[in-house]
C-alpha cells in the first residue's frame, strides 16, 4: 500500500468559507504591513505617526500633529487599519478560492499593489489628503508586503489544513 494525498477542490469558494481564511491572513498581513510602515517612522522619530495618519482620515490633521502615543487617534488607526485588512482578505480569499499557495501569493503580490494605487491616487487625495502626500515608494512596498502575507490564506482553509491521507494498494 502506498499513501496518496486527495486533491483539494478545485472550483469556487463561498463567501462564508472565506471568511475565517481571509480575515485570517488579513490580521497576519496589516501585522506585518503595520510593523514595516511603523518601523520606518520609528526611524524619523514617532513610531506611532502611521495609526495617527489613518485615524487622521475621520479625525482631521489633529491626530497627527502631536508627537508620541496619542490615545484616540492611534486606537482608532488600529481598529480602521484591522477592519479594512480584515474586509480585504475575507475578499480576496473569496476571489482566489482553492488557489494553490504560490499563486496565492502570486496573486496577493498584485492585489496589495493593486490596493495601494486605488489608495495613493484615488480614495486617499480626498479622504485623508495627508496621507495621499506621504513618499510613493514606501506605502508601496507596505502595500505589497501585505499582498504577500495575504496570499498565505490557502492556509487557512479547512482543505489545506487537513488535507486527509488515503491508503491506496499497489498494483
Amino acid at each position: 500500500m502506498q499513501r496518496v494525498g486527495v486533491n483539494v477542490r478545485d472550483e469556487p469558494i463561498l463567501l462564508k468559507e472565506a471568511i475565517r481564511p481571509g480575515a485570517i491572513s488579513g490580521l497576519f498581513a496589516v501585522v506585518v504591513m503595520s510593523c514595516a510602515w511603523m518601523l520606518m517612522a520609528f526611524r524619523e522619530g514617532d513610531f506611532w505617526r502611521p495609526m495617527k495618519m489613518v485615524a487622521a482620515t475621520v479625525l482631521g490633521e489633529d491626530a497627527f500633529l502631536a508627537s508620541g502615543f496619542q490615545p484616540l487617534p492611534v486606537i482608532l488607526g488600529v481598529v480602521i487599519h484591522l477592519v479594512t485588512a480584515v474586509v480585504l482578505g475575507v475578499f480576496f480569499a473569496w476571489l482566489g478560492g482553492f488557489l494553490p499557495i504560490g499563486a496565492a501569493i502570486s496573486w496577493g503580490l498584485i492585489f496589495g499593489l493593486a490596493v495601494w494605487v486605488i489608495m495613493q491616487f484615488g480614495l486617499l487625495p480626498v479622504a485623508n489628503p495627508w496621507m495621499a502626500a506621504l513618499p510613493a515608494i514606501p506605502f508601496a512596498i507596505s502595500h505589497a508586503l501585505f499582498g504577500l502575507t495575504l496570499g498565505a490564506y490557502p492556509r487557512f482553509l479547512p482543505e489545506a489544513v487537513h488535507v486527509p491521507q488515503v491508503w491506496q494498494k499497489a498494483a
